[in-house]
């Protein structure tokens, strides 16, 4: 017979439970911004997980060509996936979320686009190179300068002319200047490398990295609570960053596990839990 744990969750034969706590905590300073964050996510009913690769795949693509900056270049994802949310949010129907998808490429390289000049207005992207690239990659698709106008105004308007900021990105930066960098265990430039690595692979695999943890907690609110949560996605990430960069002693990683737990309100284990499954899928 499974025992009752706190907070909703059952210790089930063979399967080790995530603790997940009911409290938010990010009430002060910089995480107010990903309480909200949260808040909206599980108030959101339309995932896009299952389509997380192609759009990471685009912009990462479009970004590398351009040489733009990490920054944007996550930002930018972040803000097609908040587009893509919005129509499907807002229209009726198979069909139309289909005829959004097939013109993915094209609403990419508006956001791009956009988010390039929000960070720095002085970007001006090459649309030569631009149509260069869809006639080799998507040649069923329709180029123009005017058509890429019209996009960014319906994506602009679809937004609410909001850019939005890499919360995992600046998370992910965030504990690690405060908790990895100034203990000298990895070195900046390194950590920084295998990081840009691995945030492309969790923004393009979320749907099976949390997939594989959905067995071990037994309330669903619970689990879309804890996958809504970026602070404890980054957390988790600068976990799976240390082990990729070869730093294992035990007496290190319990020590940056105890402290992101402290700064995301949530069991230290539950972050080891979380680092373990992406690096299951980044092998």
């Amino acid at each position: 017979m499974n025992k009752e744990a706190p907070d909703g969750l059952e210790l089930s034969q063979g399967v080790t439970p995530l603790n997940l706590s009911t409290e938010s905590g990010f009430y002060a300073d910089w995480k107010q911004s990903y309480h909200v964050d949260t808040e909206q996510a599980i108030l959101n009913p339309y995932p896009t997980d299952t389509i997380m690769a192609s759009i990471t795949r685009l912009i990462s693509t479009l970004c590398a060509k351009f040489q733009l900056s990490h920054t944007i270049e996550f930002s930018a994802i972040d803000t097609l996936e908040q587009f893509v949310i919005k129509v499907i949010a807002g229209e009726r129907g198979a069909s139309v979320g289909e005829n959004y998808l097939k013109q993915m490429p094209l609403y990419a390289v508006s956001v791009v686009n956009m988010v390039s000049k929000y960070f720095d207005a002085h970007i001006k992207l090459d649309w030569n190179g631009f149509q260069r690239m869809f006639a080799k990659y998507s040649p069923g698709v329709p180029w123009s300068s005017k058509r890429m106008m019209e996009l960014e105004y319906e994506v602009m308007k679809k937004l609410n002319h909001k850019i939005y900021h890499s919360l995992l990105l600046g998370a992910v930066e965030r504990f690690a200047k405060d908790h990895i960098l100034t203990v000298g265990v990895v070195r900046k430039d390194h950590f920084g490398k295998v990081g840009v690595k691995l945030l492309r692979v969790v923004y393009a695999q979320r749907y099976n990295i949390y997939k594989s943890l959905r067995p071990r907690v037994s309330s669903e609110d619970m689990f879309v609570r804890f996958k809504s949560n970026k602070l404890i996605l980054a957390a988790a990430i600068v976990m799976a960053i240390l082990k990729l960069c070869g730093i294992d002693q035990q007496q290190v990683v319990d020590r940056v596990a105890e402290t992101l737990s402290n700064e995301c309100f949530v069991e230290a284990m539950n972050i080891i839990f979380l680092r373990d499954a992406i690096l299951n899928v980044f092998n």
